[in-house]
């Protein structure tokens, strides 16, 4: 009786260490929440707390007290994700150094940040659909499919069909906002002389 009580014990700790993994990169740092965050990074009035945590950005565009920074990452098979926050100074005079930046919209192309129910960059589009029904294509080239109303968008290479993957995913306060697209990136290294 005891051998059985320790076996059972024995796989239950198993099971569950088996499922820590999962469980942590679904409210870790790679978590997305739609009109939130992505990772640690938050939307808000708070943003200078958060930039501080990142390292010196790979290229930035600033200007009129409006921030746009491009934080490149190899990964692997010789892939170059992007993280690109746009950040607007809380005080219009633009006091340097930045004390006071409000986040306004944190777009990725890692596949490792997902939401809580898995979706990531890779994901196709009826996938995204089901998960934000609220989402419509902002553009003629439906290349950008926003959920205004939840605060998360989503790019795609080309024209979205039902096999096309995502290959970024936008968060947003809810409303309508600029969102970045892979050639708004692009411009910025160009601009910094890096090659997208």
């Amino acid at each position: 009786m005891k051998r059985h009580t320790i076996a059972v014990f024995l796989m239950s700790v198993a099971l569950a260490a088996a499922a820590l993994p999962y469980a942590w990169a679904q409210t870790g740092s790679n978590l997305i929440v739609a009109g939130k965050s992505i990772g640690q990074t938050h939307l808000g009035r708070n943003g200078a707390v958060d930039l501080a945590k990142l390292p010196k950005a790979d290229a930035d565009d600033s200007g009129m007290g409006r921030y746009r920074s491009v934080w490149l990452s190899k990964a692997r098979g010789g892939r170059t994700d992007t993280l690109y926050i746009y950040s607007v100074a809380n005080d219009p005079r633009d006091i340097q150094p930045r004390k006071g930046v409000s986040i306004w919209l944190i777009r990725v192309t890692s596949p490792w940040y997902r939401t809580s129910d898995g979706l990531s960059t890779g994901s196709t589009l009826p996938r995204i659909l089901h998960r934000f029904p609220g989402a419509r294509a902002t553009d003629q080239s439906q290349t950008l499919y926003d959920d205004a109303k939840q605060g998360i968008a989503f790019e795609f290479a080309g024209r979205a069909t039902a096999g096309s993957p995502c290959i970024a995913i936008m968060v947003h306060p809810p409303g309508n906002v600029n969102l970045a697209t892979a050639q708004d990136v692009n411009e910025i290294l160009r601009a910094n002389r890096l090659h997208p």
